[in-house]
C-alpha cells in the first residue's frame, strides 16, 4: 500500500472481517439452537447441514459470483428476433436449486410429519441460515411461498399451479410457466 505507514496498513487489515469458512452457522448460534431444540432430530440435522453449507468455501464462492454476475437483459437474438429474456449467472441458478431443494419456498405448505405445528419456525430457521450466505435469491422464494395462500382461494387455480409452485425441483428454463416442471412466483415484481 503506497502512501500508508505501517500503522495505517495494520488498521486497514483489522478493519476486515475474518473469512467465514468452516464455521457451522447453525451450531455456532446458541439462540437458534435453543429455539429449535424441541423440533425433530431430522429437522435439526437439516439445519446442521445448511449451517455447514452456508459457510463452506463452495457456497461462499457461489454467492460471490452470483452477486458479481448481475442479470443481463437480452432483448434480441443474433438474427434480430425478439427475445426479452433475462440471463442469470449460473451461480444464481445453483443457489436457487439448493434453496428450492431445501423447501424455502414450499415447506410451510407440505404437511410434513417432521414440521407439523412448526412449519413456519422450521422455514424461518432455514431462511435465517441461508440469508447469511446470500439474500438476493431469497426474494423470489419468499414471494413464491406467500403466493400459495392466494392461489388456495381458487380450487381451479390451485389445481393448475400448486404442483409447479410446491415442487422442490428448480426449472431455470425460459419458457411459458405452464410448460415448466417448477415455477417461482413474483420475479416480475423484482425486475
Amino acid at each position: 500500500m503506497t502512501g500508508m505507514n505501517r500503522t495505517e496498513e495494520q488498521l486497514a487489515e483489522l478493519n476486515q472481517p475474518s473469512l467465514w469458512s468452516g464455521i457451522n452457522a447453525y451450531r455456532s448460534d446458541p439462540l437458534i439452537v435453543d429455539l429449535t431444540s424441541g423440533l425433530s432430530r431430522n429437522l435439526r440435522d437439516e439445519f446442521d447441514q445448511i449451517g455447514r453449507y452456508v459457510t463452506s468455501h463452495e457456497a461462499q464462492e457461489l454467492a460471490r459470483m452470483a452477486n458479481q454476475g448481475v442479470p443481463q437483459l437480452h432483448t434480441h437474438g443474433p438474427r434480430g428476433e425478439r427475445l426479452d429474456q433475462v440471463e442469470f449467472h449460473p451461480a444464481w441458478h445453483a443457489l436457487m436449486r439448493r434453496s428450492m431443494s431445501s423447501g424455502l419456498h414450499s415447506s410451510v405448505w407440505e404437511n410434513s410429519p417432521d414440521t407439523r405445528g412448526n412449519e413456519h419456525k422450521a422455514r424461518a430457521t432455514k431462511f435465517y441460515l441461508t440469508s447469511q450466505l446470500e439474500a438476493g435469491h431469497l426474494c423470489p422464494l419468499t414471494m413464491t411461498s406467500a403466493s400459495v395462500a392466494a392461489i388456495m382461494a381458487s380450487p381451479r387455480v390451485q389445481k393448475e399451479w400448486a404442483p409447479k409452485i410446491l415442487s422442490r425441483k428448480y426449472d431455470s428454463a425460459q419458457k411459458p410457466a405452464l410448460q415448466k416442471t417448477a415455477v417461482t412466483i413474483g420475479m416480475g415484481m423484482t425486475e
